[in-house]
């Protein structure tokens, strides 16, 4: 019973001052619509934009919308994760591959994810694969730099350790003492990766996209429906406190190999 009660004290800590920032972004909302009297079109009062968010959940535009969107950050997460956390821990270990790697890397991570997505149009159109080429190239770097630097956190003495009692050969030495060591900080570059590829699928989705919460909100620009615009950011904003939420738990659930 005590640990049931500081699960939902710890849970009741996280959601209440989420849901007291709501409201106070309602009520500054509907105050400013009250002052200024905006037409509909550029600023709905928020029952508006409520009503508009539930027409499009029971007809199930929403969900499909949030579906695609959710589809395309985890397939080009997944991706980039592959490739970036072998790398990242091979880097980590190796100095030679590092300082051949690491002048390409600092040469490519200052581009902006959405720098790419015209090359992403001319070269693969408007379908998928330029919208998951996008969200590859913004979660790429920040896992394969998290990777190397957990890595490069690991105690030299755990290295040893790891040898003594029968590490002998490299990969079982990666499999057994430097990817649980390194699990902390990977976690955190996959949070932190995949926050970057939900803001770059969402900027794809405006640019070039028939489906998604990009193209709900650049649709609703179009046509002059604020509300619209107005769910699909609600929609992105929650959606990103909830991954964000996993992923924090993930990283707790690991810190035990943390140096």
């Amino acid at each position: 019973m005590a640990r049931r009660g500081g699960a939902l004290n710890a849970i009741a800590t996280r959601i209440v001052p989420l849901l007291l920032a709501a409201a106070a972004i309602t009520a500054v909302w509907q105050a400013v619509v009250v002052i200024f009297k905006p037409h509909v079109s550029l600023l709905p009062p928020p029952w508006l934009a409520a009503q508009e968010f539930w027409t499009l959940l029971a007809s199930g535009e929403l969900l499909i919308h949030t579906g695609v969107s959710v589809g395309r950050v985890f397939t080009a997460w997944c991706l980039a994760g592959l490739i970036a956390i072998p790398l990242g821990l091979t880097m980590g270990r190796s100095h030679r591959l590092e300082r051949v790697v690491d002048p390409v890397i600092e040469l490519f991570r200052p581009i902006s994810p959405l720098a790419w997505i015209p090359l992403a149009i001319l070269w693969f159109g408007i379908g998928e694969a330029g919208k998951i080429f996008v969200v590859c190239v913004g979660t790429f770097f920040p896992t394969l730099l998290s990777t190397v630097a957990g890595v490069k956190r690991i105690d030299p003495l755990m290295i040893h350790a790891g040898q003594v009692l029968g590490c002998n050969d490299r990969l079982s030495l990666f499999r057994k003492v430097i990817f649980p060591a390194a699990l902390p900080s990977i976690v955190v570059g996959l949070r932190i990766s995949f926050g970057t590829g939900w803001a770059a699928i969402i900027a794809a989705e405006l640019v070039a996209a028939r489906s998604g919460l990009g193209y709900l909100i650049a649709n609703g620009m179009e046509i002059l429906r604020a509300d619209k615009v107005l769910v699909g950011m609600a929609m992105i904003g929650v959606l990103g406190v909830c991954f964000d939420a996993f992923f924090r738990f993930l990283h707790r659930r690991f810190a035990w190999g943390a140096t």
